[in-house]
């Protein structure tokens, strides 16, 4: 991963739902094991994202608690077990859900959220607000926490294609520094959100440029959306436009499954896959580039304002799930991938009718 020398702020949309794992359907006991619906990652087995989930979840449990949430609820969630089912389309995972083959999705960014109960009126977000938690004293372990678990979305390449990553890093540095990245979240994702209108961008065409096929999947509008009929639009067409302009290269847009995407580089017929998931940039701009005396020295000067619950909390998350690891969750091990061009906060959708 390049190392850029700019201080680039993480930025998580204001105000993000984070998901609690304490929806149960009527009748069965608080001691069942969840059953979590995930859209599959390319590199991160069910079992290990089990254990991630529940040590994500103690974590939030502490910071809810500072907002008077501790009670029977998080008794319940304590105990609970979660078992990860992988689905590999998100219609896939939503009819799972609708059947009750699962008690809820996890790892949804928040404005995919967002658009799918807007799309969808049997769905409903977790309504545990916990993003911006203000605890005397204590912020340092809310951002930590935040940080950690925040998912980043980046830009997939072949490790061969080491200068068309950096390209595309500049591009999206470039965006970043000069509003346009800003504006473009704001129309394509946070107003679509709230009831706006998805349009298509469709990126200029030059002949005599060198063309660049990237892989779009629709798993994850608006950021990444294909209409019913195939078009592409939204979000994704948005900034591979300003990216083809800014290289004064041709982007074509290519739709692959999400499960697809890795076979869909390794083999050439793409050139980008527009997301994989991966460290926030909170993480990036914190981890990334440290070396591990530096970084664990980060984390004892952090720890020294926690209580022992908080730091053991930490500790287990950062066991279950270490910053390495986390950079190549959705990675494959002969691909490499930007810097994050979005961030966000995980949410859970689950069946207005279940109860919490």
């Amino acid at each position: 991963m390049k190392k850029s020398k700019l201080l680039v702020v993480a930025v998580l949309v204001v105000c993000v739902s984070f998901g609690l794992f304490t929806a149960c359907k009527k009748g069965n006991g608080s001691g069942r094991t969840l059953q979590v619906g995930v859209l599959s990652y390319l590199n991160f087995p069910e079992e290990e994202y089990s254990a991630v989930a529940e040590a994500r979840r103690d974590l939030i449990n502490i910071l809810l608690s500072e907002k008077g949430a501790e009670s029977k609820a998080r008794e319940r969630m304590a105990m609970r077990s979660i078992e990860v089912h992988y689905y590999d389309t998100l219609d896939a995972m939503i009819m799972a859900l609708q059947a009750g083959e699962i008690d809820l999705i996890d790892e949804i960014p928040n404005s995919t959220a967002k658009y799918l109960c807007h799309q969808n009126k049997l769905l409903k977000m977790s309504k545990t607000q916990f993003f911006g938690v203000r605890r005397p004293g204590k912020d340092v372990f809310a951002r930590m926490v935040t940080g950690l678990v925040g998912n980043g979305f980046s830009f997939m390449m072949q490790k061969k294609n080491v200068a068309l990553r950096d390209s595309f890093d500049d591009a999206i540095m470039s965006m970043k520094r000069d509003g346009t990245f800003a504006k473009l979240v704001k129309k394509h994702i946070i107003e679509v959100c709230e009831g706006g209108e998805i349009v298509s961008v469709v990126p200029a065409y030059k002949h005599g440029r060198k063309t660049i096929k990237v892989a779009v999947t629709g798993a994850l509008p608006p950021m990444d959306f294909v209409a019913p009929d195939g078009t592409f639009a939204g979000f994704n067409t948005a900034i591979l436009a300003e990216i083809g302009k800014r290289l004064d290269k041709n982007i074509t847009i290519i739709q692959v499954d999400s499960v697809g995407r890795a076979t869909a580089l390794a083999s050439g017929t793409v050139d980008v896959v527009f997301w994989t998931r991966g460290a926030s940039e909170w993480t990036y701009n914190n981890i990334e580039g440290k070396s591990k005396e530096e970084f664990e020295e980060m984390v004892k000067a952090n720890k020294a304002s926690f209580s022992a619950e908080e730091s053991a909390a930490i500790e287990a998350y950062m066991k279950a799930l270490p910053p390495e690891r986390n950079m190549i969750k959705d990675m494959p091990d002969d691909a490499i991938c930007t810097y994050p061009y979005f961030s966000e906060l995980p949410d859970i959708l689950m069946l207005k009718k279940t109860k919490l």
